[in-house]
């Protein structure tokens, strides 16, 4: 969809179009090459590289990823992780706890915040709702929802 939008003003310049990258049927065609990982499971992908997925409790199957590399005999520990949950929310673990990395990469959107309890959280949201009932006001409350894989390729 990208691409074609950006065919469009290429057009309306006299430009010439652009390939999409991939399209639906490359995407459709790369979900035989995937296989189901178990969280803690240590994954050899080659002698000298090893990963293993844990679960970071941000949202269902996101993950942490332990990656071990050996190279010229030593071996270096490279954590990945995007978003990373809380503790004590209801449908999903805490994050798995890594205790040791060379290196770390992370996403940090939140860095710089302490995120307040759940309770805290559920009597805020109470409030705000009320308030704005109280004062003739609608409640509009963002959400997305992640649909489960019903093919079973992942």
């Amino acid at each position: 969809m990208e691409n074609e939008w950006k065919n469009r003003k290429r057009m309306r310049k006299g430009l010439p179009e652009r390939p999409p990258l991939y399209t639906a049927q490359d995407a459709i065609d790369c979900l035989e090459i995937f296989k189901p990982v178990k969280y803690d499971e240590i994954v050899e992908l080659t002698p000298d590289i090893h990963v293993r997925y844990n679960d970071a409790g941000h949202m269902l199957g996101s993950s942490i990823i332990e990656v071990w590399i050996k190279e010229n005999g030593e071996e270096k520990k490279i954590v990945f992780t995007g978003d990373l949950g809380n503790n004590d929310i209801p449908l999903l673990d805490s994050p798995t706890m890594i205790e040791t990395a060379d290196y770390l990469v992370m996403e940090s959107t939140y860095g710089g915040r302490l995120h307040m309890r759940n309770d805290d959280k559920a009597e805020m949201f109470l409030n705000i709702v009320a308030e704005t009932l109280d004062k003739g006001g609608n409640v509009v409350i963002p959400s997305f929802a992640v649909r489960k894989n019903t093919r079973n390729t992942l």
